[in-house]
């Protein structure tokens, strides 16, 4: 539900041309209209009515107020609005619509305004306008300025900040309360010329109008082509206004792309000429919230969006890109030296290629240093990575190309936007990427390794890079990087499983593991102390059967890149199958699975893994004497564009034998593959539940 702050009820109200006395009276989401309740209080969570009688905030859905409240809310309004910007205040009563239209959002922005100008020598200015309705305590957050900028390059300045509260009153931030200081980063991120200037607009609460106005201006930049203008028009709180202006100088080239408007004219810019300048600008106006869904894609790749750039060619984005990762390709004596020593004893050029993917993965640390242009885009030097023994993505890939050099085997750094923050732009000549790794010839075929992972045995590289295209700038051109088959991200498991008369059942279970599967379950127990290691287990076996008991647990040597991770879990669980006379019946251990991703009947957005998947799960359950399955459930074989799954039960030699193999074929599933895909999962979520039922023939 949404609650209105009595300015904008007095607003909507009046705008409608309501007229006559109104009582005070609340109207409950059942029906039930309460009225003479004048003086009512509200905190925030409840209101409270003369007398002291409480009402929850989620059970009310409408509140009527007596014309002498709306005229003093009017004119608290009239007060409070006046002092917003002109466009703030054109917003307001269209905001209060918004607001009803998505019941339960926690705040509405008013205006969301961006203007971008290019100048002749490559400087550039970006203005941001915002005006935000706070309707929850999270949106109090609007309430907090962060602008970053780079000494030396670039800096900023707050135009105006300030807040109307419910009663109109206005509270404005001073310049003197801005605080300039060094960004909180991680550990492994630096720039000593990186600084933010914060603050906080005073006396926002909820029902508050917050509105602010700054300017970032890159004054010194590093080379003039990296402009790269971006907006997105749409978030989670509806948008009443968004708009985005770039202006440029005529002589310039300028290329744009947009995404995902549903209305292509609104897609194609409104241009504006001067004498010198051309201006292009895209407006959207009353945007609905997104509304979130499991697994659904990053914002980026759901919204209405535009990218631009002033590259001229791709050519160009290739020559300042491989000009400056040739430059720190360099074959030093010392790495050489290195590589010699690394691969001493190595049986053929793909066990040194290995050795060497491990040796950079393990013995460079990540950490980022940055304050240029080359190191930014293309990382140090390889000899100072390799002294150092840190670096961040492009100085290890820098590296790892240079190492692959003393042993004949080509590799490129390459640059690309890692799946979980959304599809690169390819369309126009742009640098929009946010990772480096690599790509590597060997035996007349490319493939792509990625050393900043540290949990990875090769040929496997990280899963957020797969399915993404790549800028190779030293060859000059742009691929997709393939999405590996499921087979690469497989989860192997077998169990011996033995049932006795009493219904107690003792398990030994043996997993294999590789590619994406296998670093995130080694990247998983190192983090473990390894005195816990067991504990964590006896408490998820536990989980499997209240009262089960783990008897042996074993992991191979977690920090061996060169061998693959096996994992063994001996345990038992007492009264794990019922027995009912001469029957008895029992869910087999692991086999249940749960699909979260198909929660919802329909949906919006595809949904969206990181990469494939497989598992194939093998059971050997073996009888108490005299035994045989009574019942057991039918095979199921589901095969679409995006699943395969082949289950089957059988009996043998005074066993039940199970094998499933499910294997995820894409990344992503189309929303209008939903319903076949959703259909899919279910169904092996309800095999993975049933129960086999065996009988005693003694």
């Amino acid at each position: 539900m949404t609650i209105l702050p009595r300015f904008l009820m007095a607003a909507v109200l009046i705008a409608c041309g309501a007229a006559g006395a109104l009582d005070e009276r609340i109207t409950f989401y059942d029906g039930e209209t309460r009225p003479g309740l004048g003086g009512m209080t509200f905190d925030g969570k409840q209101f409270t009515a003369p007398g002291g009688e409480t009402i929850p905030r989620d059970d009310v859905q409408v509140i009527e107020f007596r014309l002498d409240d709306l005229a003093a809310a009017g004119q608290a309004m009239a007060q409070g609005v006046q002092a917003l910007s002109d466009l703030a205040q054109a917003q307001v009563e269209r905001a209060a619509r918004m607001a009803e239209l998505s019941p339960g959002c926690a705040g509405v922005i008013l205006v969301d305004d961006g203007e971008f100008e290019y100048r002749p020598d490559g400087t550039n200015t970006y203005r941001y306008h915002f005006a935000g309705l706070v309707l929850k305590e999270e949106m109090k957050a609007w309430a907090q300025i962060t602008m970053g900028f780079t000494e030396g390059r670039s800096r900023v300045r707050m135009l105006f900040a300030r807040s109307i509260a419910p009663d109109g009153t206005m509270h404005t931030m001073r310049v003197d309360a801005l605080r300039v200081g060094s960004p909180t980063e991680a550990l492994s991120f630096f720039n000593p010329n990186r600084k933010v200037m914060s603050g906080v607009i005073p006396g926002v609460e909820v029902g508050s109008i917050v509105e602010y106005s700054y300017e970032y201006d890159n004054y010194n930049p590093e080379d003039p082509r990296l402009f790269s203008p971006g907006y997105l028009f749409q978030s989670t709180e509806p948008v009443v206004f968004s708009r985005v202006k770039v202006t440029v100088p005529k002589n310039i080239p300028f290329h744009y792309t947009t995404r995902r408007f549903e209305d292509a004219e609104q897609a194609k810019p409104a241009i504006t000429e001067t004498g010198s300048t051309k201006s292009y600008t895209w407006q959207l106006e009353n945007v609905p919230p997104i509304a979130p869904e499991p697994y659904m894609p990053p914002q980026h790749d759901v919204v209405p969006y535009m990218d631009a750039s002033v590259f001229e060619t791709w050519e160009d984005v290739f020559d300042l890109l491989g000009g400056l990762q040739r430059a720190r390709i360099k074959l030093t004596p010392a790495i050489e030296a290195a590589v010699t020593e690394i691969t001493a004893g190595a049986d053929s050029v793909e066990d040194k290629l290995a050795r060497i993917y491990h040796w950079v993965q393990e013995n460079t640390r990540y950490i980022s240093i940055k304050g240029s242009l080359g190191a930014g885009f293309s990382g140090h030097t390889a000899q100072e990575t390799f002294d150092n023994r840190y670096g961040d993505c492009t100085d290890k890939a820098i590296l790892f190309s240079t190492m692959l050099k003393a042993i004949d085997v080509d590799s490129y750094p390459v640059i690309l936007r890692t799946n979980d923050a959304g599809t690169a732009t390819t369309e126009i000549p742009t640098l929009n990427g946010n990772h480096c790794i690599n790509e590597v010839t060997l035996n007349g075929r490319d493939f792509y390794l990625d050393t900043t992972a540290q949990n990875y045995r090769y040929p496997y590289f990280r899963s957020d890079d797969h399915d993404v295209a790549a800028i190779n700038a030293i060859r000059g051109d742009v691929r997709t990087i393939p999405l590996p088959p499921p087979s690469d991200n497989q989860r192997f498991s077998h169990l011996d499983v033995t049932l006795a008369e009493n219904g107690d059942v003792t398990v030994r279970t043996r997993n294999e593991y590789n590619g994406s599967t296998e670093a995130g379950i080694r990247g998983f127990w190192k983090r473990q102390r390894e005195d816990n290691r067991k504990s964590m287990m006896a408490e998820y076996v536990n989980s499997i059967s209240p009262g089960a008991v783990l008897e042996d647990f074993t992991l191979s040597d977690l920090n061996d890149l060169s061998q693959q991770l096996s994992m063994t879990i001996d345990y038992t669980l007492s009264g794990h199958a019922i027995r009912a006379k001469d029957l008895m019946y029992l869910k087999i251990p692991t086999l249940e699975r749960d699909y979260p991703e198909v929660a919802l009947e329909t949906r919006r957005y595809p949904i969206e893994y990181r990469t494939t998947e497989e598992r194939i799960l093998e059971i050997d359950l073996t009888l108490p004497p005299g035994f045989v399955a009574r019942w057991l459930p039918p095979p199921l074989d589901i095969q679409n564009d995006h699943i395969e799954y082949h289950a089957k039960y059988e009996e043998a030699d005074g066993k039940v034998l199970f094998r499933g193999v499910f294997r995820r074929l894409q990344r992503e599933v189309p929303a209008e593959a939903y319903p076949e895909y959703r259909d899919a999962l279910r169904a092996i979520a309800a095999f993975s539940t049933k129960e086999i039922f065996l009988t005693d023939e003694g």
